[in-house]
């Protein structure tokens, strides 16, 4: 059973997580991409690697085009690996395995661990809101690994904070693995 497309929509503007640096934390162009346009949209792109070791131009998540409300301000002219790609809370509903209300519970439950895990990473000093939340993730433990406490914290209060940050990136990445990564 097919779920028109504003249960789509709906979904979407209601999560953001693709775009907000939560699932991904990059976009890879593809070759029907126009590079020279969403650099002049104000996209900007770097060089990296795909999985096989090739040169790709990509974009840092999150993505700069993902406004407070979920919209995306190039939704006409979006990358194709944003046009394609379909969570498995999506798919779920679109193939009538999921309702689209039980969909938004899962939705605002991964958010609600989402802003768990921004919380704990500020507490502990880092407000790289312009990273995704996996390096975000890195930056912190490797700063702590180095002794670099943040301020007003003693070595076990950030000891402390850093457990709770890990079991809350822990619970979140259960979350997006069993809910929200296809064919996971």
């Amino acid at each position: 059973m097919s779920q028109p497309a504003e249960v789509s929509s709906q979904l979407c503007l209601a999560c953001g997580l693709c775009c907000d640096g939560t699932l991904f934390a990059d976009v890879e162009l593809q070759p029907a991409d126009s590079a020279e346009r969403l650099g002049a949209l104000g996209q900007k792109l770097r060089r990296g690697k795909d999985s096989a070791g090739n040169s790709v131009q990509k974009f840092a998540q999150p993505c700069p085009a993902l406004g407070p409300d979920c919209r995306c301000a190039l939704y006409a002219e979006r990358p194709a690996r944003c046009r394609e790609f379909d969570c498995a809370v999506l798919r779920s509903v679109q193939a009538g395995a999921l309702t689209p209300d039980a969909a938004l519970r899962r939705i605002r439950h991964a958010r609600k661990q989402r802003d768990a895990v921004r919380r704990a990473l500020s507490a502990l000093g880092n407000e790289e809101v312009a990273r995704p939340l996996s390096q975000r993730f890195q930056r912190t433990k490797r700063a702590l690994e180095a002794g670099d406490v943040p301020d007003g914290r003693t070595w076990e209060e950030a000891a402390e904070a850093f457990g709770e940050l890990t079991l809350a990136v822990s619970a979140l990445q259960f979350t997006l693995s069993r809910e929200f990564y296809p064919d996971s």
